[in-house]
């Protein structure tokens, strides 16, 4: 069986708070072959990690992401209400991240959030990024944006793009192809065995999210999935060791 690899969704969020530095850093020391992140633009342009819309769930502040500067995202803390330890964390800044992915070679995930609200210029400034530190031939552009990711090809052909889903589409593979994509990363629920031939035979990777289940992991790896985005990188690198 080909190598199965582990993404750690938000960072490694089952033991600290999604999308800060201090997942990232324990998804890397836990084994995780690669990072899953979102990204979404502040008000005055920047590049930030965040998952949600808005800053009320994640951090001690409110308000919309794209209506709050760089400098009022910095002073949040994104850390407290995960645990009193993590109290002080960072929304990030994208190319921080990438310092971090290209130190410890990791492979990066990044969600374009851009399918609630447009970020004009956002794959753009993604790219340039990407570019600037050398990482696109390890980099997968995912979005239920579909559109979005057909902008990141145009731009870059040979980039890595993936169409999140969450329906039982009929035939993903074909679709895909037409989309002019090279990956599906699938709500977890959806994959069958008829989905997996077609994406070999249609040469797609896949890449089903958000698995933190070990039964459901198992069936994943008995299809012979390309990779798992999990909260739980423990639990999945354990599963693995053990095929």
């Amino acid at each position: 069986m080909d190598s199965i690899r582990i993404f750690a969704h938000r960072g490694f969020s089952a033991v600290a708070p999604e999308n800060t530095m201090a997942a990232f850093r324990r998804a890397a020391e836990a084994g995780a072959d690669g990072l899953e992140l979102d990204v979404h633009l502040s008000k005055d342009g920047e590049v930030v990690v965040i998952h949600d819309e808005t800053v009320n769930r994640t951090t001690d502040g409110k308000g919309k992401v794209r209506e709050l500067t760089l400098e009022e995202l910095r002073r949040l803390d994104a850390g407290s209400r995960f645990g009193k330890e993590f109290a002080g964390e960072k929304i990030p800044l994208l190319h921080e991240v990438l310092e971090l992915v290209a130190d410890q070679k990791l492979w990066l995930n990044i969600e374009l959030k851009n399918n609630k609200f447009p970020y004009p210029g956002l794959e753009e400034k993604v790219l340039e990024v990407i570019s600037r530190f050398g990482l696109s031939q390890k980099t997968v552009y995912s979005s239920f944006n579909h559109y979005s990711l057909r902008r990141i090809k145009e731009k870059q052909p040979e980039t890595d793009t993936a169409l999140l889903y969450m329906a039982h589409l009929i035939e993903p593979w074909n679709y895909a192809a037409w989309a002019g994509a090279s990956s599906v990363h699938p709500y977890w629920p959806t994959v069958t065995e008829e989905l997996v031939r077609g994406c070999r035979e249609q040469g797609l990777s896949l890449r089903p999210f958000t698995v933190n289940q070990a039964r459901v992991m198992g069936r994943l790896i008995e299809l012979g999935v390309d990779a798992i985005i999990t909260d739980k990188v423990d639990l999945l690198t354990d599963l693995l060791a053990e095929t």
